[in-house]
């Protein structure tokens, strides 16, 4: 009687602790979204890149000094993070009313060198609309004039600038307007565009009829200035996933107080897309290099979706104001990334749970698929796999090179625990010098459970053979992929974010599949004969 009574309690108490994690959680939602109106707009992500310039260079002992521009913020772009990475080489960065440069010095360089800055940028789509009844200003402050000036490859006062205009422009008192519309349109349709390499000027382009980006640009600057309309250059990116070795470049024009951007390659007028990156304003070279040193460089670039910064900062002085909750952590040096990794692994060790207990799948440690899943956020999915799977691999082989020598359980574990560190690091060596950043990242990977995977593999192999050790190796690779999968996606990382009250909601899960006797789908399908056998 005091068992059954003593069950019943105990159905009670689980009954009411699950309802009460169900309905916290969804409280707190509802009072965000009804009450304080948080908006569920913020929850769509948006379009964020990460730019890796990386540099190459050959030294034979010389100095060596290399330099480039990097993206200032401004009202349409927004630099995240940055970071750099450069052993042999020492960076300074200098910045004007402009620009910012980075420049790289060496001293007596030996050898290959890589050089690499990172940063991620999240940028909009801006347009502008141009009265079409706006004239041409008769003056402009004195700060504009060099933005009136002829300059080397943007020749003003020659003749066959103003032969064009007077040619594509209608005669009379044309408004802003219809000269820009002119000269973008002529630019756009009547020269032709061409990948060119080399320096090319206005005149050279408007006399082959073709240029790349920078020919038209300064060709669209020499007649707008020369109709008395301020211009200026901007080097840049079209930032789009891959690698690749080209920059761009287009020109701005001030038109009634504002910076407006024309780009006669991409037919863009007046407007600017979300994926143009502002590198420098100016007719400048985007890398600099001390002469004969073999220098060799390329953008990558990866597009991401991260969740909007409004959604955080909507609450105001709100108590539920989670910008003001995680800023707490900023002050511990924990950064919001860090935070939303943190936040999803539950969300990861719930997708473990589902495949340990529901479908039946053995994997190497209860939690290790999550918190590999969690560590491959900075490998990418991939050579995250191929990382986890050489560590384990490899230190196996060393655990039974220390079983032959029958050494002692802890000492042996120290050696295995030490050999990992010395595989991760050999590997993010060896990755970093061929250039391959993402798998260098292993290093991130929690060395302790590694090593203890790593004796489990050996274990398994011995007692149950290679097959099996291989066999349960592939479902933990499958089980983190999984994970991996409801980690890294950009809308469950937004909710968790905007509402980290629902990892109450996880943990009821976890408490229902807790309470789970149902047969699993391994075993459903191992015994599918018998359950659709048809009775004798």
């Amino acid at each position: 009687m005091t068992s059954e009574r003593h069950n019943k309690i105990r159905r009670v108490v689980y009954l009411a602790t699950l309802i009460g994690l169900i309905v916290l959680p969804l409280s707190v939602m509802a009072y965000k979204l009804f009450v304080l109106k948080y908006p569920l707009a913020g929850l769509i992500p948006v379009e964020s890149y990460d730019i890796d310039v990386v540099m190459q260079v050959d030294g034979h002992g010389e100095d060596i000094e290399m330099s480039t521009y990097l993206p200032k913020a401004d009202s349409r772009q927004s630099i995240l993070v940055e970071s750099n990475s450069s052993p042999d080489f020492t960076l300074a960065v200098t910045s004007d009313p402009d620009n910012r440069l980075a420049t790289w010095n060496a001293e007596s360089a030996q050898g290959r060198h890589d050089v690499r800055y990172t940063y991620s940028v999240l940028a909009k789509h801006v347009r502008y609309v141009i009265p079409e009844d706006l004239n041409v200003p008769g003056s402009y402050p004195k700060e504009m004039e060099k933005y009136l000036a002829e300059e080397p490859g943007v020749q003003v006062n020659d003749p066959l600038i103003e032969k064009t205009l007077k040619q594509i422009i209608p005669a009379g008192n044309p408004s802003l307007y219809l000269i820009l519309k002119s000269i973008h349109r002529h630019l756009q349709d009547n020269l032709a565009n061409k990948n060119f390499s080399g320096f090319t000027d206005a005149i050279t382009a408007l006399k082959l009829g073709e240029a790349s980006c920078n020919g038209k640009s300064r060709a669209f600057a020499a007649m707008a200035r020369k109709s008395n309309i301020p211009a200026r250059l901007v080097g840049g990116l079209v930032m789009k996933q891959g690698s690749k070795r080209t920059s761009h470049q287009w020109v701005e024009l001030f038109l009634n107080g504002h910076w407006v951007p024309f780009d006669t390659i991409n037919d863009h007028f007046a407007e600017l897309p979300a994926n143009y990156l502002t590198l420098y304003y100016g007719d400048l070279s985007l890398f600099k290099h001390t002469p004969n040193i073999n220098f060799q460089y390329h953008f990558k670039t990866v597009k991401k979706l991260i969740p909007r910064q409004e959604m955080q900062e909507s609450l105001g002085t709100s108590v539920f104001n989670i910008a003001s909750f995680y800023s707490l952590f900023e002050k511990l040096g924990i950064s919001q990334n860090l935070l939303k990794i943190i936040l999803t692994i539950p969300l990861g060790a719930f997708v473990v749970v589902v495949f340990r207990n529901v479908v039946g799948i053995q994997t190497f440690g209860t939690f290790l698929p999550a918190l590999i899943a969690a560590a491959a956020r900075q490998t990418g999915l991939m050579w995250g796999l191929i990382g986890f799977a050489l560590i384990v691999i490899l230190s196996s082989l060393i655990r039974r090179f220390l079983d032959w020598m029958h050494l002692l359980h802890s000492p042996k574990m120290a050696v295995m625990l030490t050999m990992v560190v010395i595989i991760m690091l050999t590997i993010g060596a060896v990755s970093a010098q061929h250039g391959n950043f993402e798998l260098a990242q292993v290093t991130l990977f929690p060395i302790a459970i590694l090593a203890i995977t790593a004796e489990r593999f050996a274990i398994i192999e011995a007692e149950e053979g290679f097959a099996s050790a291989m066999k349960i190796t592939f479902t933990s690779l499958f089980v983190i992929s999984a994970c991996y999968a409801v980690m890294d996606s950009i809308f469950l990382q937004s909710v968790i974010v905007a509402f980290p009250e629902l990892l109450f909601f996880v943990i009821a899960l976890n408490l229902w599949l807790g309470k789970w006797i149902g047969m699993r789908a391994s075993e459903f399908y191992r015994f599918r004969k018998l359950i659709f056998a048809k009775p004798s």
